[in-house]
């Protein structure tokens, strides 16, 4: 007679192993975002208490950058995660999205 097998997925430690990629990423993510915001704060700052730096514009604008592509990371790893079960319309809507966001940031990159 003939097994019966069954196949999971995933196994118990993929699984873990996955949550913590995601959790690596989003901490790293908003960490990075953080800092690069906190960043174009002191320089909004000191603009408007009069301070002048003729390369302040330009920095905020790359802190700006910097934080998007860091949310970016910490978000769109579990986003796919939350995708990658679902129908195909799902992981379209993904990719496009995620296109769209990534051609922002790089349309944002020119204005520097």
């Amino acid at each position: 007679m003939a097994k019966k097998t069954t196949t999971t997925k995933r196994t118990t430690v993929e699984r873990r192993e996955r949550r913590d990629i995601t959790k690596i990423c989003a901490f790293w993510g908003i960490l990075l975002s953080g800092v690069a915001m906190f960043i174009g704060f002191i320089i909004s700052l000191l603009q408007l208490v009069g301070v002048t730096i003729s390369w302040a514009n330009t920095l905020r604008g790359i802190c700006s950058m910097v934080s998007m592509i860091a949310l970016l990371i910490a978000v769109a790893i579990p986003a796919y995660d939350y995708v990658r079960g679902k129908k195909k319309g799902w992981k379209i809507a993904y990719w496009a999205a995620l296109v769209a966001y990534i051609c922002g940031i790089i349309g944002i990159g020119f204005t520097l």
